[in-house]
């Protein structure tokens, strides 16, 4: 949730048009891992005062990334649900016809 609070959302003029993430600067840099460190609070502190071009780490690199991906599935719930909601959600056989699994509380 908190990435795509942040997302920077655009008007892709391509064809009829359609709104957009953007591709280059999905959370308003172009240093995606550095933007999501700060979003997350993980610049200054224990981590580090500024977010440099070998960061982050390995370890963290993959949770990053993994993270940026997972904003696709939980944008995709919220659309088809009409609400973000904290728990787990089921798939049906169409991409958009998420549904509320057991357990889920909504927001």
């Amino acid at each position: 949730m908190r990435l795509l609070r942040r997302a920077c959302v655009g008007w892709d003029e391509i064809e009829f048009g359609a709104p957009e993430i953007n591709a280059k600067r999905p959370y308003g840099n172009s240093n995606v891992y550095g933007d999501i460190a700060e979003i997350l609070g993980l610049v200054g502190g224990q981590w580090q005062d500024e977010v440099e071009e070998d960061w982050p780490p390995p370890e963290l690199e993959w949770r990053f990334l993994r993270l940026h991906v997972e904003t696709a599935i939980a944008l995709q719930i919220a659309l088809a649900t009409g609400e973000f909601g904290v728990g787990p959600y089921v798939r049906g056989s169409e991409h958009d016809t998420w549904k509320p699994g057991e357990g889920r509380a909504g927001l």
